[in-house]
């Protein structure tokens, strides 16, 4: 499995198409959702690929305090290809994600907006839910908080 992390402007043409297609197929097709990926923050967001061979197989975008949220860096598009479920490389990319966050915005908070689904889960790496369930594109979402200290 090889990792990249980049910024947007350092993406390859295949490297962003790889990603749009990924965040497609998944949270628009296969979750049956129709919403505007394009939010203009992928400029703005340090991307984190996993790749088997030439495949994309996992992806988050990072994003430093003050983009997102106020004071809190931020974890998003948090997604793993249907062919790679159920395995290790969904805790990997969620633990690297923390990692990539906690080296560039030491002694920051992690927020993310997480399906509500995923609560249980999200909470195994230490984040804690901050809201009440709320829609968003007609799926239940919270907040929740990684706490650095």
């Amino acid at each position: 499995m090889k990792k990249i992390i980049s910024s947007f402007k350092n993406l390859t043409v295949s490297q962003l198409y790889d990603i749009l297609k990924l965040r497609q197929d998944v949270f628009i097709i296969e979750q049956n959702c129709i919403y505007n990926d394009f939010d203009g923050y992928d400029s703005k967001a340090t991307h984190l690929c996993f790749y088997d061979d030439n495949f994309l197989s996992a992806y988050s975008r990072i994003f430093a305090p003050g983009i997102k949220y106020h004071k809190e860096a931020s974890i998003g598009r948090i997604i793993v290809s249907s062919d790679y479920r159920g395995g290790t490389l969904g805790k990997k990319l969620i633990s690297e994600s923390i990692d990539v966050c906690l080296k560039k915005y030491p002694n920051t908070e992690i927020k993310i907006e997480a399906q509500a689904a995923l609560k249980n889960y999200y909470s195994k790496f230490g984040f804690k839910a901050v809201t009440e369930i709320y829609k968003v594109d007609g799926i239940d979402h919270l907040e929740m908080i990684f706490k650095t200290q």
